[in-house]
C-alpha cells in the first residue's frame, strides 16, 4: 500500500494520495481524499508500457479552484439546475449559481471538499462525506459513502451511496477526463467512442434541456455505432456536452460506452446502474489548465463519461425522479473496464 501527501489545504488540513493497485499488478488507481479525485489510472498499452489515461494538474493545489472537475466526485447534484433554484414539496430552495443563473454540480459541491478515509486496502479505498443541511442551499443532513475499488479483471469500481436526514435531492457521479493516448498527449481526435443510447436529452444554447427527448436515430448524435472523435467534431465544432438516455430502467448494471485508442491499443468500456450518461468532449479545455506532465491541455485533450439520472429533473416532471427520502439510500455504481485491443 502507498500513500503519500498531495497538498496543504489553506486551513492547515492535509490532503492525500493513496495508491490502489489490482492484483495483477497492470492496473492502478491514485485517488485523493480532496473531493475523491481520481489523480491517475495507469494500465499498459500494447507494447506493454504502462499509460496514464486520466487528465490531472501538475501542480495539486489547483484543485483548490478547479472549474474542471479533473477527476472529482461531484454532488449533490451532478450536472445543472436551472436558475439554480427548485421547489420540493412546495417549498423553494435557492443554489449557488455558478455557471450565469444556473447551479453546477453542486454549485458548493463535493469536488472541493476534503473526505474522510474510513478505509484503505492494497485495492480499495473508502471515503465519507457529511453535507449538512443547507449547504448549497439543498436540504437535509446527506452522508455521502464512495468506495474505490481494483479487480483482478482489471476494472476500476465506484459505489456511491448517500442517505438523508429530510427529503432532498440526490444525483452523484464522478467526473474523470479520459485520454487513452496519454494524459498530454494532444488532442483525443483519433480515438473512437460508442454509447449505447437510442435516445439523447434536447437542450438550448445554455446547455438546460428542453424537456424532450429525441432519437439519435439518423441524426449525428447516433453513437450506437464506434465512431471516430474526429468524425464527430467535424460535425460539432464546439465538441459534445449531451446527456444520453440508455435503454435500460436503472438499479441494474448494464454496458453504457466503450472508448478505444488505436494508438495505445487500450480500451476502456464502461457499465453502470444509472440511467443515463453525459459525454464530454472536453470543448472547455483551453492550454490554461498544466497536466501532470507539464503539457498544457488543449482543446479536445480529454473526454468524460458520467453516469447520472436526467439532467435538471427536480424541474421536469416526467423525468425520473431523484427525490431521496429519510430512510432510502441512494445507490450508483459505475464500472470502468480496461482491456487491450488485438493488435
Amino acid at each position: 500500500m502507498s500513500v503519500r501527501e498531495f497538498f496543504t489545504l489553506p486551513d492547515g488540513r492535509t490532503a492525500r494520495l493513496f495508491r490502489l493497485r489490482s492484483k495483477t499488478g497492470e492496473l492502478t488507481a491514485d485517488i485523493s481524499d480532496f473531493g475523491g479525485v481520481l489523480y491517475a489510472l495507469t494500465f499498459p498499452g500494447g507494447d506493454g508500457i504502462p499509460v496514464d489515461v486520466v487528465l490531472g494538474y501538475r501542480d495539486p493545489h489547483d484543485y483548490l479552484a478547479c472549474g474542471t472537475y479533473f477527476g472529482a466526485l461531484v454532488g449533490r447534484v451532478a450536472n445543472r439546475i436551472a436558475g439554480a433554484s427548485f421547489t420540493l414539496d412546495g417549498l423553494s430552495y435557492q443554489l449557488v449559481a455558478n455557471e450565469k443563473p444556473n447551479s453546477l454540480h453542486g454549485g458548493i459541491g463535493f469536488s472541493h471538499r476534503l473526505w474522510e478515509v474510513r478505509d484503505y486496502r492494497e485495492d480499495l479505498l473508502a471515503l465519507r462525506l457529511f453535507s449538512p443541511d443547507g449547504e448549497g442551499g439543498y436540504p437535509g443532513d446527506l452522508t455521502v459513502d464512495a468506495v474505490y475499488r481494483v479487480t483482478s479483471e482489471n476494472a476500476l469500481e465506484l459505489e456511491l451511496q448517500a442517505t438523508t436526514s429530510a427529503t432532498t435531492v440526490v444525483n452523484l457521479t464522478g467526473h474523470a477526463y479520459f485520454n487513452l493516448n496519454g494524459e498530454g498527449s494532444g488532442s483525443i481526435a483519433g480515438q473512437v467512442i460508442q454509447v449505447n443510447a437510442a435516445e439523447r436529452q434536447e437542450v438550448g444554447a445554455d446547455l438546460i434541456p428542453t424537456g424532450r427527448l429525441l432519437p439519435v436515430a439518423e441524426t449525428a448524435y447516433d453513437l450506437r455505432r464506434a465512431r471516430r472523435f474526429d468524425e464527430l467534431l467535424a460535425e460539432f465544432p464546439n465538441g459534445l456536452d449531451d446527456n444520453f438516455r440508455l435503454p435500460g430502467p436503472g438499479g441494474v448494471m448494464q454496458w453504457m460506452a466503450t472508448a478505444f485508442s488505436e494508438k495505445t491499443g487500450i480500451r476502456l468500456d464502461l457499465a453502470g446502474t444509472d440511467i443515463a450518461v453525459q459525454l464530454y468532449t472536453g470543448g472547455g479545455l483551453n492550454g490554461t489548465d498544466i497536466g501532470k506532465n507539464g503539457r498544457a491541455y488543449e482543446r479536445f485533450g480529454g473526454f468524460c463519461l458520467e453516469p447520472q439520472h436526467l439532467i435538471d429533473s427536480p424541474h421536469h416532471a416526467a423525468f425520473p425522479s431523484i427525490r431521496l427520502e429519510p430512510g432510502e439510500r441512494y445507490c450508483q455504481k459505475i464500472e470502468y473496464r480496461f482491456s487491450r485491443m488485438p493488435a
